[in-house]
């Protein structure tokens, strides 16, 4: 019988490989638990503060399973440590063999089959990165994308990978040398399977699709969720349709292609008649990044324009079919876009959120997503699967985890909750000014105002800041107010690639980091480099958001307030994941300090507070650069 203190106890042979190793209750109980439900006893949804040590966890049980066990992640950088660092300590503290591999989609790997006609395909513009790429496509042994130290451009990409859509599958005479199937069985051998949340969900929703005849994970009955508390949002992202002018241009291309290379009449007339009313469609949608389409918006779209669509992507499925594999591979796109823009067009309201997003260059969508993907992911993965652990750092509000298991259908499940192991309120501090703006608009958080404070802040800590912004706009307000003005090195999200803006920041002690929603999660920067983290603005999503506007009418609908169903709880998830940078092994220390002073004086404000570790709080300056004196090095 698995008994977790073997591997993770006083006599761990982990004692032995890591210099740091400290048996802990936390992790034990939480391997402990984990195992149960690799044995049978039914789905786990845990907590686990900072420094449990989440990952062994989960890994070391998943070595004695007996079967394969999907870990599911949010961040990429998770997926790495887990490959990188994670899976060989699980080996060492258990003795067994554990062998991981990572899923990715079709999409990330090189095609064989794309690279005998790319030379014909390529764009002029991209001509030499095409050259540049020829010695790394003649040696890979994964055509992993990943592999690359620049990825190419999109336009240059898509010429040399597929995705599902335009697989040729075991048809292809590369079938027995593709990259992405040879990822694939080299998964379906390992013990655990590294994949994001987001190719899960797109798996449930092609199994569900196709039903159970077509995926692209292995089969498997045990999964954990790791970073769970974003499965949510991912579900609703890969469970709804998009439509895009770009995905339209591209498509007729490929016809067109595949047409020659078939020696079958190309399509012409469908595919200008195709352009021309996609032209007409896409164009009457209104501006802006990301816009609900309700029902009366939808009625002033050109529908004729939208039925001639799926008219000419169903004539062109039809002269297709039967061409070739290449051909009946479009054929079934076709039939599937023309389905797919039936359902936008005519969706069900209460169920179905639709909006238009402008994407870059200007490519515009057509969206959906399921606006409560409750009962889905109840019938497509907790019935279907036996074993699911779900598991954050942030799964509990002040209903413990009632909200996270209302949300995702996840009506059966064992709970579990263990705290962090750190003196978390011996070694934080929480800081609200003590007066200035109130409110959520720009006069409660002007960049000037703002800028004050984290100069003030920045200075009494030594540097050694991260600032974590609620928008794009505002972090480059404060940022040209800030940077001149404090003797440090101020670094800034977009700058350079996320992974060297984090090993710049760990490597100069001193340096300040200004960054906004993705370094609000899963960023572990342990030690001197970090001892406080300035959280401008509560993180409340904009209320026309279409999903957000959307779950809030629902609510509403369901006789319960918006606000505080969708908005408040989302928001204290996101505070706790930012209180959460702080703390990072057990020496450090810090202070969180936010700005926005709703939230001591609003009336919602005990709420977002009881979300957080109970720890001192502070309102006097004069404290926090006491406080921070203590933690700073003697060399700064």
């Amino acid at each position: 019988m698995f008994d977790a203190r073997d591997h993770l106890g006083d006599g761990s042979p982990l004692r032995d490989v890591l210099a740091t190793f400290r048996p802990r209750t936390e992790q034990i109980a939480l391997a402990d638990a984990v195992a149960a439900t690799f044995s049978g006893d039914g789905h786990l949804i845990a907590e686990a503060g900072t420094g449990v040590g989440k990952s062994l966890s989960y890994l070391v049980p998943a070595a004695f399973a007996g079967r394969p066990v999907v870990v599911s992640t949010y961040t990429r950088a998770l997926q790495d440590q887990l490959l990188a660092s994670d899976v060989p300590l699980a080996r060492a503290a258990t003795g067994m063999p554990l062998v991981a591999a990572v899923v990715k989609g079709r999409a990330n790997y090189l095609c064989r089959a794309q690279l005998e006609v790319a030379p014909s395909r390529i764009d002029l513009w991209d001509v030499d990165q095409y050259e540049a790429l020829q010695p790394w496509i003649a040696n890979t042994r994964t055509g992993d994308r990943d592999e690359l130290d620049r990825v190419p451009s999109a336009t240059l990409w898509r010429e040399l990978a597929v995705g599902p859509d335009r697989c040729r599958g075991r048809r292809c005479h590369h079938v027995d040398r593709c990259f992405a199937d040879l990822a694939r069985a080299a998964a379906a051998t390992a013990d655990v399977i590294l994949v994001n949340h987001a190719l899960y969900m797109a798996d449930l929703g092609l199994r569900a699709a196709s039903d159970g005849h077509a995926s692209v994970l292995p089969d498997h009955d045990l999964v954990v969720f790791d970073e769970a508390h974003m499965l949510e949002d991912v579900a609703a992202e890969w469970l709804g349709l998009r439509l895009s002018h770009g995905l339209i241009g591209r498509f007729a291309r490929d016809v067109e292609r595949a047409a020659e290379a078939a020696r079958i009449e190309v399509p012409g007339v469908e595919l200008r008649a195709l352009a021309l009313h996609g032209e007409r469609l896409f164009s009457a949608l209104p501006g802006g990044p990301r816009v609900r389409l309700r029902e009366a918006h939808l009625r002033l779209l050109p529908r004729d324009a939208a039925d001639g669509m799926g008219a000419a992507l169903r004539e062109i499925a039809g002269h297709l079919r039967g061409a070739g594999d290449e051909c009946d591979a479009l054929a079934r796109v076709a039939e599937g876009q023309a389905v797919s823009l039936e359902s936008v067009m005519a969706p069900d309201h209460d169920a179905t959120v639709v909006w238009s997003e402008r994407r870059e260059r200007g490519d515009v969508e057509l969206r959906t997503a399921p606006i409560d993907v409750a009962s889905q992911l109840e019938a497509l993965l907790f019935d279907e699967i036996e074993g699911a652990v779900l598991m954050s750092a942030t799964m509990t509000l002040a209903d413990g985890f009632v909200h996270q298991r209302r949300r995702l259908g996840l009506r059966s499940a064992r709970e579990l909750r263990v705290g962090s192991p750190f003196d978390v309120v011996g070694n934080a501090r929480l800081y609200v000014p003590p007066s200035g703006p109130v409110g959520g608009g720009e006069s409660g958080t002007s960049p000037e105002w703002v800028a004050s404070e984290i100069e003030a802040l920045v200075r009494a800590s030594g540097g050694r800041a991260l600032c974590l912004f609620a928008s794009y706009r505002q972090m480059g307000a404060v940022f040209d107010l800030v940077a001149g003005r404090i003797p440090y090195r101020v670094l800034r999200q977009g700058e350079a690639p996320r992974d060297r803006l984090l090993r710049d920041f760990r490597e100069d002690v001193s340096s300040v980091l200004f960054a906004t929603t993705s370094f609000w999660q899963g960023v572990d920067v342990p030690g001197e480099s970090l001892s406080l983290v300035v959280i401008d603005k509560l993180p409340f999503a904009p209320p026309d958001d279409p999903l957000v506007s959307a779950r809030c009418e629902r609510a509403g609908r369901e006789g319960r307030p918006g606000f505080a169903e969708v908005q408040l709880p989302r928001a204290a998830m996101m505070l706790k994941q930012g209180f959460g940078r702080l703390l990072r092994s057990e020496d450090d220390r810090g202070v969180v300090a936010v700005l926005d002073r709703r939230i001591a004086l609003a009336s919602y404000g005990p709420y977002l507070l009881g979300s957080l570790p109970a720890v001192p709080r502070l309102d006097d300056p004069t404290e926090v650069a006491a406080f921070l004196a203590t933690v700073r090095p003697a060399t700064l």
